[in-house]
């Protein structure tokens, strides 16, 4: 049997000389690396490199006493500053070298093979293309990347490898989002920061209130949770028990120095008798607990009062701004569905829906707006929810749900609604009309003892009584 090789290209005679020469051309690459790496750790963290730049100057300059005089002197100086200014040593020093580390050795160093074995790489004329990881920021709760997708990349793409990152990154969740073209931002979420309940901090009647950024909790990021009531419809959904009522009691919290002041009317519409928020009752200028005569009456009223100045303001100025003489009404609605898709009487319900969509098609911008919230949000009862240019989605039941009410990519986008816990009332997600960007955050949990001192404090100023004025946007 005869086989046949392809004959290998005779191996280069390389002699001791040559070998020891390529030996020492990469001991000198290496040194020449490490060298640099180095300097740019010495201009990061000027509070080390210095004094150990000064004590090796003074060992070479004056001698090994000197040196190591001030290299001990150097060394005490740090540890009486961790001591005494822990805050301001942690930000400078070892906060940044947890950061630097974190961002060579979990991201940069293994960049390449995670994205190639999630499938993100490409292979073109026998070379591997790997997105590019232009930027890492490393901060206390959550880790940010912006990355170059490769050609013919999307964001999906990214997105459905969410939860593979999670799991070989060790964080919580991941998510992902598109802010230019070309680019993907991926969230690394490490630490949950919305996991226990947040007190709220009852505001005082000189606390300043901006009515178009009300906070009503805290964001995952740790930042304050804020929205616009002034100009603007809200929606609330979410199962029994996700804490709807802490947002809507967050709202009223932070606006209360506003209905203090008279520059705020809240009209309150419970129909599942008052439990709720018959508590809070002096704060309201109108509150009706039923889905009867009373609750159309005062729909009736909110329509009325929206029309008249729609005449009055049609030509003068296209956005309402609160007074005492026309303050914003808020009208709030605890249980939407009971208004529309619950309610047996066909010829009221008929009524209602009509009022609701007069107003929340028009009152916003003649200052009669709607804070609706809703537990079963189906098609049949969410109607009018494309009216609602602000939307929180909290604990829901079902992974569709999502998409009724935050749109229909939300969960793609990282909205998991149906898999936020039942010990975690008030936690959701914010999506807004004309931004992709998902906000995760908590409400503010509102105790009875808060709310009795809402109502003795700030219930609205009898009519005709002189009242502080304050801006509605600072």
């Amino acid at each position: 049997m005869v086989t046949s090789t392809t004959p290998r290209p005779p191996a280069a005679n390389k002699t001791p000389g040559d070998e020891l020469a390529e030996a020492l051309f990469r001991l000198i690459g290496w040194l020449l690396m490490a060298a640099a790496r180095l300097v740019w750790w010495a201009i990061l963290f000027p509070m080390l490199s210095l004094p150990a730049a000064l004590s090796i100057y003074l060992t070479v300059a004056d001698g090994l006493r000197a040196g190591a005089l001030t290299a001990v002197a150097a060394i005490a100086a740090l540890v009486l500053w961790r001591l005494v200014g822990a805050a301001s040593f942690r930000a400078a020093i070892t906060t940044r070298i947890q950061a630097r580390w974190r961002r060579w050795a979990v991201y940069t160093r293994w960049w390449a093979a995670r994205c190639a074995l999630h499938g993100l790489t490409a292979t073109l004329d026998g070379n591997t293309l790997v997105p590019r990881l232009s930027k890492v920021r490393i901060g206390a709760v959550q880790d940010v990347l912006t990355v170059r997708m490769l050609v013919g990349q999307t964001l999906t793409d990214w997105s459905e490898q969410a939860d593979a990152f999670a799991h070989t990154f060790g964080v919580r969740s991941v998510t992902a989002t598109s802010a230019s073209r070309g680019m993907v931002t991926i969230t690394l979420h490490r630490r949950d920061l919305l996991a226990n309940p947040i007190l709220v901090p009852v505001p005082s009647a000189a606390t300043v209130v901006r009515l178009d950024a009300v906070t009503i909790g805290v964001a995952e990021a740790g930042e304050p949770w804020t929205i616009p009531v002034l100009g603007r419809h809200l929606l609330v959904a979410g199962a029994t028990g996700a804490g709807k009522g802490s947002v809507l009691w967050s709202i009223l919290t932070g606006v209360a120095p506003a209905i203090r002041a008279g520059l705020v009317s809240v009209w309150m519409i419970d129909p599942k008798g008052g439990m709720e928020f018959g508590a809070g009752a002096a704060l309201f200028s109108r509150f009706s607990y039923d889905t009867g005569e009373n609750t159309v009456t005062l729909l009736r009223d909110a329509a009325a009062v929206l029309t008249d100045r729609a005449g009055r303001l049609r030509g003068t100025a296209r956005q309402h701004t609160p007074t005492v003489a026309e303050p914003l009404i808020l009208l709030a609605i605890d249980e939407l569905a009971a208004l529309t898709a619950y309610m047996t009487d066909r010829k009221i319900r008929t009524e209602v829906e009509q009022l609701l969509g007069l107003v929340l098609s028009q009152g916003r911008a003649v200052g009669v707006c709607v804070i609706a919230c809703v537990q079963d949000p189906s098609k049949e009862v969410l109607a009018l929810r494309q009216l609602f240019p602000t939307r929180i989605g909290l604990r829901l039941t079902e992974a569709t749900q999502v998409a009724m009410v935050l749109g229909l990519s939300a969960r793609e986008r990282g909205a998991l609604c149906d898999l936020i816990p039942d010990s975690q009332p008030g936690v959701g997600y914010m999506a807004e009309d004309g931004t992709a960007t998902l906000t995760r955050a908590r409400a503010f949990q509102v105790t009875d003892a808060d709310i009795d001192r809402l109502a003795k404090t700030f219930a609205p100023p009898e009519p005709g009584t002189p009242a502080a004025v304050i801006d509605p946007a600072h």
